[in-house]
């Protein structure tokens, strides 16, 4: 079986010490169509090195270097070339480090031993956005939080407001870390793939993060992720929309990210939201624009409601205007 991607050609660097497991990943690269090994290295200076001279798409690296350290390859790789997946390939026992290139970016984690087929199955699962993480790793991973295995120089505030995450943001995030893509999130949910992006932007957002596996990371740590996939109980202690809105406010949110989250945890309708707002003083081109992401509505749908809360004639035409 072989990958059926797109008709892109990805360019693979991989880096490994060992030379049976070298030779068997080049074999695995080179016998799909659609990858194109353009590069080999056995040490952390060689890989340095070609990387500050070279493009690619996909780093599959080992973590135990003779020279360094594969998470170092990983920080590189990630500020050097923001757009490429990395993939690490891990022999049972590396688990720990496993969980810090999380952190320094890494997409995908391979055992060495796993099968031709799961490896092929892997890279494919990468390239088309997801995160496939093997088995043993997994657990491992799911475990080191579940114990609470983080220092606590680490530990963040999961009472944080800004980082709320919705119900179905929190699904979303699920989904995620069991490496499904943004494509097969959206056939699961039975929403499209365009708004399951749009969660996972405000994942990221609120997070502050920039990968789909430190969003897992970051919400294992925070306890918006747990083992199993359930929907979350409302509980009674829950703020009301304002509270929320000052809180993400005083957070340095803009206008439109309160009203996201507004609209995703509360499912405030847009006359609602706009007068959420309009209790945080939010200017009238703040709030134009935070209501037309928002709701999809009409201009005049907008410019009406907002006279209705107050605004001026001239205000409300301004604000619209200044988006033309």
């Amino acid at each position: 079986m072989v990958l059926t991607m797109t008709t892109k050609n990805y360019r693979v660097f991989l880096v490994e010490d060992d030379q049976g497991t070298l030779k068997r990943m080049a074999d695995i690269v080179n016998a799909q169509p659609n990858l194109s090994l353009v590069g080999m290295a056995e040490t952390y200076k060689e890989a340095s090195v070609w990387l500050n001279n070279n493009e690619l798409d996909v780093l599959l690296t080992d973590l135990g270097l003779p020279d360094g350290n594969g998470q170092q390859l990983i920080k590189q790789t990630r500020a050097q070339h923001k757009e490429a997946d990395i993939m690490v390939i891990s022999r049972f026992g590396d688990e720990n480090s496993v969980v810090e290139a999380i952190k320094a970016g890494a997409t995908g984690y391979l055992l060495k031993d796993e099968s031709e087929q799961h490896i092929k199955d892997s890279i494919r699962k990468l390239l088309e956005g997801g995160s496939p993480i093997s088995p043993a790793i997994a657990r491992f991973i799911l475990d080191f939080f579940q114990k609470g295995e983080t220092t606590s120089s680490n530990q963040l505030d999961t009472s944080n407001t800004e980082a709320l995450l919705t119900p179905k943001e929190k699904i979303v995030l699920q989904y995620i870390s069991r490496g499904y893509s943004n494509k097969e999130i959206a056939s699961s949910l039975e929403i499209s793939p365009h708004t399951v992006a749009s969660h996972i932007k405000r994942i990221y957002r609120k997070l502050e993060v920039n990968s789909r596996n430190e969003a897992v990371f970051e919400g294992w740590r925070m306890g918006e992720l747990s083992m199993h996939q359930q929907q979350p109980k409302q509980q009674g202690s829950q703020k009301d929309p304002l509270q929320i809105a000052q809180a993400l406010q005083a957070g340095g949110k803009s206008a439109e990210e309160i009203m996201d989250v507004l609209l995703l945890v509360f499912s405030l309708n847009m006359v609602q939201g706009m007068e959420v707002l309009q209790q945080l003083e939010v200017g009238a081109n703040a709030l134009f624009v935070a209501s037309k992401n928002a709701f999809q509505a009409e201009d005049k749908e907008i410019i009406a409601q907002m006279l209705a809360l107050g605004f001026t004639h001239e205000e409300a035409l301004q604000a619209m205007l200044d988006q033309l």
